[in-house]
């Protein structure tokens, strides 16, 4: 009679003759190859067949504690992972896809490693060859893999499944591979790109430096940077790069692909693919600082020409015909203080914006615009100027002063007028001022300071010129009566200034605001007919108490509107009234990068009220109906940011794309490319974008 240990013997030694079978089958899981450190599995997603094209399947790796294995770049040192596979008994087996979860980074004596640990699923795919779509499946699965802590062992295994042809049902062993899938670094929507010399960078109105504490890079190839070496992060908002050190010092030929990882300051972590095109970062060192004071020159000489500033510099132009020729010296110094009066006013707003930008506040070109209050008084002074150019009052500001008379007032005036020129050219962005001015805002303060101070010469150079040059001075003419004429007649595009700031207003607060602006206009044109009033009974000499009553009444006016002005500032709305037309979506970096992924073409039309610019390009370009006719061909979905007042997420994708300031016109089309059009536009401009 057997005894009962021999029984007991037998099925113990059936048991390790399957285990060391190099094909034991088993449905969902295969047996385990063990080792000393590691037991090693295949693992199925379906228990049985569909007859797909594709089969996803698992290999399962279950570490010993302080052990690990490789990602598909092992860094320093290591080995990856690889499967073959053999369907129904084909001759040649095919390598099988891995699909890497995303790893974890191991520096150990020197070197850097990316790593797995613990229970390891690394999921592959098998592609079914022809003919056996119908059938069940035998798949015969050799894998390599190593394992490493002190020392590291190289380890391989050959596994067999079956699946029966079926309709396809999840094993219990399918939340495995799904798991391992889910840690896959996610596709990144952001715009990557990497310099030769191997700076990884993004722009993106999403990009946060309060979101991102640490990042890191891991290349899927090896060898091309230095692994072990620190990668250098910088994140601004809507900016981001990561200085790689490259292995070998040399420029790249082609761009790296790899993992983003992004860390939090709760040390969250996201994981994101990317696969950056090769492309330049343009900063202010890279573009090059003459270019940038160059840009802001020429962009300074166009402002003059603008509607805001034309009627203040014609006049100041024509003064020069009362000071005459032969006082050059008048000539030289009014000069002088009219371009100091706009260097000072252009610093001062160099200071301003990179403080407002240390202490984290994103503004841009023309922000003081999005503060209705200043719109406001601004739009009171020009209609005050307005009224001393059409002879309601007087006051001697240099405009009108000949040599004889003139005095320090008079060079504080040019001095004034220097500042009220910058003051109201603010809103508006001229050829050539966009780059001038990204670059600007984001130099260190020295930089920004130099290129403000190039438009601002720009912006003088005209005035300079006549001033100082006699061949220009020659061009004026004679002093006489049509100076008074085209005074009062200049008096008018400042009232269209007038007109167009209170349109800004209404876009701002439709309400109080316009209330407040039009009370305005009743009582300063109260004011400075009283003024002329008294002027002329002052020079008669008559009705001396009369004028004591009128300067009664102009003090009360003034009193009344400062405090209405006070009491709307402080209690004025916070919400903005977003113009937009009605075939045209608001803007939303939410929605834009839905839109995107989606595959559907974008317009992108960055504008604000106050931008005379964007106001000219949206009537003669964007509101044509060739370009409506086209939007609707290419079934291009229209969206507008109003950056009319404040609003941050604008901000951001301005800066993003290197501006300060409005118009940007982006086109993103169906198939990801992004399209940067020109500033000023046509409809054949945006048309032959649009075509490209």
């Amino acid at each position: 009679m057997v005894s009962l240990r021999a029984w007991l013997l037998f099925f113990l030694g059936v048991i390790g003759l399957i285990t060391l079978s190099p094909y034991s089958v088993l449905a969902k899981e295969t047996d385990a190859v063990i080792s000393k450190h590691d037991q090693t599995t295949i693992l199925s997603e379906s228990d049985t067949y569909d007859g797909g094209k594709e089969l996803t399947l698992g290999l399962r790796i279950k570490l010993d504690p302080k052990w690990h294995t490789y990602w598909i770049n092992p860094g320093d040192a290591g080995e990856p992972a690889s499967v073959s596979v053999k369907v129904n008994g084909d001759s040649k087996a095919q390598e099988g896809k891995i699909e890497w979860p995303s790893p974890e980074r191991l520096t150990e004596n020197g070197l850097m490693s990316y790593i797995y640990k613990g229970d390891v699923v690394l999921p592959f795919k098998v592609t079914m060859p022809e003919g056996n779509h119908d059938k069940d499946l035998t798949l015969k699965v050799k894998a390599r893999w190593l394992v490493c802590a002190d020392v590291c062992i190289p380890e391989e295994g050959e596994f067999a499944l079956e699946l029966p042809k079926g309709q396809a049902t999840a094993s219990k062993e399918a939340p495995l591979i799904e798991q391992a899938l889910s840690q896959k670094p996610q596709k990144s929507l952001w715009d990557m790109h990497m310099t030769p010399k191997g700076i990884l960078w993004a722009k993106n109105d999403a990009i946060d430096p309060t979101k991102i504490a640490d990042a890191w890079f891991m290349p899927e190839k090896s060898g091309v940077i230095d692994q072990v070496a620190p990668q250098t992060l910088s994140v601004k908002h809507g900016l981001l790069t990561l200085t790689l050190p490259l292995a070998d010092k040399k420029e790249l030929e082609k761009p790296i692909s790899g993992i983003l990882v992004l860390q939090d300051a709760q040390k969250h972590i996201q994981h994101l693919y990317v696969q950056p095109s090769i492309a330049p970062l343009s900063t202010p060192a890279q573009t090059g600082l003459l270019l940038l004071i160059g840009s802001a020159f020429l962009g300074g000489i166009l402002l003059n020409l603008m509607p805001c500033v034309f009627p203040v510099i014609a006049m100041k132009l024509l003064s020069l015909s009362r000071i005459g020729q032969e006082h050059i010296h008048v000539r030289y110094k009014s000069s002088i203080a009219y371009t100091v009066g706009i260097l000072c006013c252009f610093i001062l707003m160099a200071l301003a914006f990179v403080g407002l930008r240390w202490m984290g506040s994103q503004l841009g070109w023309g922000f003081q615009f999005q503060s209705v209050g200043f719109v406001v008084l601004l739009c009171w002074l020009l209609f005050v100027i307005a009224l001393n150019f059409l002879g309601v009052f007087n006051v001697q500001f240099s405009l009108s002063s000949t040599a004889s008379t003139r005095s320090s007032s008079g060079y504080s005036s040019d001095f004034f007028t220097g500042l009220l020129a910058v003051l109201v050219a603010t809103p508006c962005t001229a050829p050539f001022m966009g780059i001038a001015i990204a670059g600007a805002l984001n130099a260190p303060l020295w930089m920004s300071i130099l290129i403000f101070v190039g438009m601002g010469l720009g912006l003088a150079l005209p005035y300079v010129l006549f001033a100082c040059v006699p061949s220009f001075a020659r061009i004026l003419p004679r002093p006489g009566l049509w100076m008074d004429i085209l005074k009062q007649f200049l008096a008018f595009p400042l009232l269209l200034s007038c007109l167009w700031l209170a349109w800004v207003v209404y876009q701002h607060q439709q309400s109080m605001s316009f209330l407040v602006l039009l009370t305005g206009f009743i009582g300063l044109g109260f004011i400075a007919w009283a003024v002329g009033l008294i002027q002329q009974l002052y020079m008669q000499g008559t009705y001396r108490f009369f004028r004591v009553i009128m300067s009664g009444f102009i003090l009360a006016t003034i009193i009344l509107l400062g405090s209405s002005f006070y009491l709307f500032v402080h209690d004025q709305s916070s919400q903005a009234i977003a113009q937009v037309k009605e075939d045209a979506v608001p803007f939303s970096a939410q929605k834009l990068e839905q839109l995107r992924k989606e595959h559907k073409p974008v317009f992108v039309n960055m504008t604000a009220s106050w931008c005379l610019t964007c106001m000219v390009n949206d009537k003669v370009a964007l509101s044509s109906a060739k370009v409506q006719k086209a939007f609707k061909e290419h079934h291009i979905t229209y969206m507008v940011g109003d950056w009319t007042q404040y609003d941050q997420s604008i901000g951001n994708f301005l800066k993003a794309h290197g501006r300060e300031g409005v118009p940007l016109y982006i086109y993103y089309a169906a198939d990801g490319k992004e399209k940067v059009l020109p500033q000023i536009l046509t409809p054949q401009i945006v048309i032959d974008y649009l075509s490209k």
